[in-house]
């Protein structure tokens, strides 16, 4: 973890940019960040999360929540992703016993990520599995991605949906701490969002009009 990481840490918050009036300001966002042993959502299990509560335009970085989930079944090859091996997860506590803090600190929250309905769907796989949350899940949620190609088209500029996460760090310059480490790659997700939301703002774009902007158009 870089040094504004550490920083972070020890609960200050990420300084709020200008910007100018809106009522984004008072909605209520999670950064959310997994890092899975595949990409089966079925077949494969969650082995991290990262949460990130952002208001507006504060990142509450203090009240951030990350952990190893220790899964059923581990398969190395996904080492090479994450760097995350069995040892690191003997200890982890399961998903049965972390899903009602994730649960709750989703929640009446708008969940923001880059892709972030793989995750999101993850997650409802998870919870599925659990008979006390047999019922259905229904997450509100915003893309990075998705955002950052409406702001391309209104302001005139070429617009694709092969950005990938590199492309929005380098178009922000943002530091690009520990990739694939769930809590960095949150709290880059956090940034960027934090510096479009300045944009949408002077845009006078609302928190419905957010939600139709920044709902992914049927990558999973």
């Amino acid at each position: 973890m870089d040094e504004e990481h550490a920083r972070l840490r020890v609960g200050k918050s990420e300084p709020t940019e200008s910007r100018a009036g809106s009522n984004l300001e008072n909605a209520n966002f999670a950064a959310l960040d997994l890092e899975t042993t595949g990409l089966d959502i079925k077949g494969d299990e969650i082995i991290s999360i990262a949460i990130i509560p952002m208001t507006g335009f504060q990142i509450h970085f203090g009240r951030s929540f990350y952990s190893l989930i220790k899964p059923i079944k581990f398969y190395d090859r996904s080492i090479k992703i994450h760097g995350i091996c069995p040892g690191d997860l003997k200890q982890a506590p399961t998903f049965v016993e972390l899903c009602e803090r994730i649960l709750g600190m989703l929640m009446d929250r708008i969940i923001v990520g880059f892709n972030v309905i793989f995750d999101i769907a993850f997650l409802k796989e998870h919870f599925k599995k659990i008979v006390t949350h047999h019922r259905k899940l229904d997450f509100k949620y915003v893309d990075i991605k998705e955002i950052e190609v409406w702001i391309l088209q209104r302001t005139g500029r070429p617009a694709t949906y092969s950005l990938n996460f590199l492309d929005l760090i380098e178009n922000y310059q943002i530091e690009r701490g520990s990739m694939h480490n769930a809590l960095s790659d949150a709290y880059i997700a956090a940034r960027i969002f934090q510096k479009q939301l300045n944009i949408l703002s002077e845009l006078k774009i609302g928190p419905h009009d957010l939600s139709r902007i920044g709902t992914m158009r049927g990558i999973f």
